[in-house]
């Protein structure tokens, strides 16, 4: 609930549509301009979308970008009401370029159900046992008389080492069908593809390199990285990839990505360039991910595909790319992004032994960023405490501002996740909050809450829906006008 990135969109109470006026607060000062309120903050874990795949049915790999609500069904809170907003600009050295116009470059929205062809979904589960993980490799040792170790393989031989382990991955939904690509990672059928490529599935089909298809299940998907992985059952044993240690690869070396851009007619497709960057942080759809940059040509379908290195190793799951529009009337190229396989691997893993990733923290709130007229009170002031989490019974209250975590001030939400993020499911988390009802500081104890346990409807959030809509109102509304949002 509450790993979220900021936003900064301010709404004022005349475009949230209210009427009435909020009672005058005559121990703090007024500030001198109309109070300025921001949307409550979605979480960090908001619904990956392929903004490129609106109307499966009539553009199948084209369409105006969108993004998905990310509050989720019965998440909603009453008070201020939605408004469609953009994510954040990219965070390295992109600042005017919205980061609605970095693309993911995938298919067709599929989610977490497959028809098993007698008309019932169902979601396929790991089984207990001997599974596969991702392995990697370290690149070849250098060797100055080996022309390929120092050099690398040549674009052919990189081309019949890899393609035989890319995979397009046909979806459908209720909106129509697209396509993604996909990585084998074991010989038993276990793929690696994105999350936005396998989202809302109606069906979901795997076709290899030579043209033979086979019905996959989805064994786990994770939103939070944009990776999912599937499950087909092949007659043989299928052609894994070589993983590499994405962690040695440095800006200028070669590179090169297979995928189905723009659809299965273009399957197995090889384009070539360099490694553009590593470490690059970017923000798609308000939520930040350290990827690799690169040159080599990504497009719409190569989503879930592979970047390889200079020997033939995958190094990383293509993701997204740049879109010129961000750029008005100038022309973007060669700015594709993917995930680092170093990263992938322990997602990946996680999936397959346990169909989602356990033990990430949560608190279990959803907040904005507030600040008081005077400055002296900053800090993220709790908008919904989910039932499910621990926080909700060990004293945490609606309308509490959360001003430190462990000691460190915590004026924005992405200061309480930057702290959550060296801690895990179980730890115990000490918040400082300003309590409105009393004007006192209030220290407080809280135990992390496992994001997946989190997962779904809130289900006291109908009742409190209800409730609300019997008062005629909401139940929570804000009454500190002399607070800035």
């Amino acid at each position: 609930m509450d790993d979220f990135n900021n936003k900064n969109t301010n709404m004022t109470p005349e475009s949230r549509g209210d009427e009435h006026t909020e009672p005058q607060q005559p121990t703090m000062e007024q500030p001198a301009a109309e109070s300025q309120y921001t949307e409550p903050r979605t979480p960090y874990q908001t619904p990956v979308q392929h903004p490129e795949y609106h109307q499966a049915a009539q553009q199948p790999y084209g369409g105006a970008p969108y993004t998905q609500d990310p509050m989720g069904a019965g998440q909603q809170p009453p008070q201020p009401p939605k408004k469609k907003k953009h994510g954040k600009a990219i965070a390295l050295g992109l600042g005017g370029v919205a980061a609605a116009c970095l693309l993911f470059a995938g298919g067709a929205l599929i989610g977490h159900m497959v028809n098993t062809g007698d008309g019932s979904a169902v979601t396929a589960s790991a089984q207990a046992g001997d599974l596969p993980t991702v392995q990697l490799n370290d690149t070849p040792d250098l060797d100055p008389d080996n022309y390929d170790v120092v050099n690398g393989l040549a674009g052919e031989e990189i081309y019949k080492k890899v393609s035989p382990s890319i995979v397009s991955v046909i979806s459908t939904t209720a909106s129509g069908t697209g396509s993604g690509s996909g990585v084998i990672m074991s010989e038993d059928g276990y793929i690696i593809t994105n999350n936005h490529v396998v989202e809302d599935a109606q069906s979901v089909t795997v076709q290899l390199s030579d043209g033979t298809q086979y019905e996959a299940t989805i064994v786990g998907t994770d939103e939070q990285t944009d990776l999912a992985v599937l499950k087909v059952e092949p007659e043989g044993t299928l052609t894994a990839a070589e993983f590499g240690n994405s962690d040695e690869l440095q800006p200028g070396e070669y590179a090169y990505a297979i995928g189905s851009p723009g659809g299965v007619q273009f399957a197995n497709t090889i384009t070539g360039g360099r490694i553009s960057a590593i470490n690059r942080d970017v923000t798609i759809n308000d939520r930040v991910m350290t990827l690799i940059q690169t040159d080599a040509s990504i497009n719409p379908g190569n989503s879930g595909g592979a970047l390889i290195n200079k020997y033939g190793q995958v190094v990383g799951i293509t993701s997204a790319k740049l879109s010129s529009s961000g750029f008005g009337e100038a022309s973007v190229e060669g700015m594709g992004f993917a995930i680092p396989i170093n990263t992938a691997k322990e997602v990946v893993d996680e999936l397959i032994a346990n169909g989602y990733v356990a033990g990430r923290p949560s608190i279990g709130i959803t907040g904005s960023n507030v600040e008081s007229a005077d400055g002296s009170i900053a800090g993220v002031q709790v908008y919904s405490i989910d039932s499910r989490a621990k926080a909700a019974s060990e004293g945490l209250q609606v309308g509490d501002i959360i001003t430190a975590a462990n000691g460190t001030p915590t004026p924005t939400m992405d200061d309480i996740n930057a702290i959550k993020e060296d801690m895990k499911a179980g730890d115990k988390l000490t918040l400082t909050v300003y309590r409105i009802s009393t004007g006192k500081m209030v220290n407080l104890t809280v135990t992390l809450t496992d994001a997946h346990d989190l997962e779904g409807e809130d289900p006291a959030a109908e009742s409190d829906q209800n409730s609300q809509s019997s008062n005629g109102g909401s139940q929570y509304q804000n009454p500190f006008s002399y607070f800035g949002w």
